[in-house]
C-alpha cells in the first residue's frame, strides 16, 4: 500500500467509526464521550505530541534537529518523557472511561473508535483554521462559512458527549 492509500484508509476508518458513534450517541444506546474532561483527555492524545514537538524544536533552535535533540541533551529527553507520558495516560483514561461506561467488549471498540475521532477531529479543526486563513483576500462569506462550518462540528462534538443523557456521568 501507498502512504496515500494508507492515509485514506484511516480516514476511511475514521469516518466509519465517527458515524457509528454519531447513530449510538443520538439514541443513546452508548456512551460515548461521558464529558467534557473525557473529550479533553482524548483530544490530548492528538494535541500531547503537538505540543511536545514545538517545545522541543522552539527550544531545539533552527539548526538542531528536533528528534536529535529529544534523545541526546537531557533537557530533551525530559520534554519527551513528560510527552510519552501524558500520552500513556490519556490512552488509559480513553479506554477506562469507554469501559467504565459500556462494559469491556463495547468499551474497547468505543475506546479506539474515540481515537480515531480525535484524529479526525483534530483534521477538521486544522482545516477549518487553513480554510479561514488561506486567502489573503478573504471576503465576508468565507468567515461566515467558517463560523458554520465550527458551529456544525460543536453540534457534532455536542451529540457525541452523552454521558447526562445515558446515565454515565451520574457514576462518577
Amino acid at each position: 500500500m501507498t502512504e496515500d492509500q494508507i492515509l485514506r484508509l484511516w480516514m476511511v476508518l475514521g469516518g466509519g467509526s465517527l458515524i457509528l458513534l454519531f447513530v449510538g450517541a443520538l439514541t443513546n444506546k452508548v456512551t460515548v464521550y461521558r464529558d467534557y474532561s473525557d473529550v479533553g483527555w482524548t483530544l490530548s492524545l492528538i494535541l500531547s505530541p503537538i505540543i511536545g514537538y514545538f517545545i522541543l524544536a522552539v527550544i531545539a533552535g533552527e539548526n538542531t534537529d528536533p528528534g536529535v535533540f529529544a534523545t541526546e541533551v537531557l533537557a530533551g529527553q525530559i520534554i519527551l518523557g513528560i510527552t510519552v507520558i501524558v500520552i500513556g495516560w490519556s490512552t488509559l483514561l480513553t479506554y477506562l472511561m469507554s469501559i467504565q461506561d459500556n462494559g469491556l467488549i463495547l468499551g474497547l471498540f468505543i475506546g479506539t473508535a474515540k481515537v480515531l475521532i480525535a484524529i479526525v477531529i483534530a483534521f477538521c479543526a486544522i482545516g477549518l483554521v487553513n480554510y479561514l486563513f488561506k486567502d489573503k483576500n478573504r471576503k465576508l462569506g468565507h468567515i461566515a462559512i467558517f463560523f458554520m462550518l465550527f458551529g456544525i462540528l460543536g453540534w457534532f462534538i455536542k451529540v457525541l458527549i452523552n454521558g447526562e443523557r445515558t446515565g454515565a456521568a451520574q457514576m462518577r
